[in-house]
């Protein structure tokens, strides 16, 4: 199992965390995705007291790193996604879109 969260997702960084209490995921590659349009990507290297505290692990869960949005991208719909596995975290204020058959989004939360 693994838990985490995306906490900050701004047209310019995004953080969170990433425990597992079975896999080691310390210095693993998280991905951050815009539309399926790659935006940037980070390392699950930083410590993260209040994770420690939580009793999740060393605390050695966080990441924080630099994305690149156009000016009318919507941060709320950021996906990060752990490399090579299904985990995908969105953020609590996450914006959902659909995207048209004619390729027009449309917000729908």
């Amino acid at each position: 199992m693994i838990r985490g969260a995306l906490e900050m997702a701004t047209h310019t960084i995004v953080s969170g965390w990433l425990y597992s209490p079975v896999i080691d995921l310390r210095g693993k590659l998280v991905l951050a995705y815009l539309d399926g349009r790659l935006v940037g990507s980070g390392h699950v290297i930083i410590m993260r007291p209040d994770i420690q505290a939580a009793g999740l692990g060393d605390g050695q869960s966080g990441f924080y790193f630099p994305v690149s949005l156009n000016a009318d991208d919507d941060p709320r719909c950021i996906a990060v996604r752990l490399e090579a596995s299904d985990l995908s975290l969105f953020h609590p204020q996450a914006a959902i879109a659909v995207r048209s058959p004619d390729g027009n989004v449309r917000r729908i939360a």
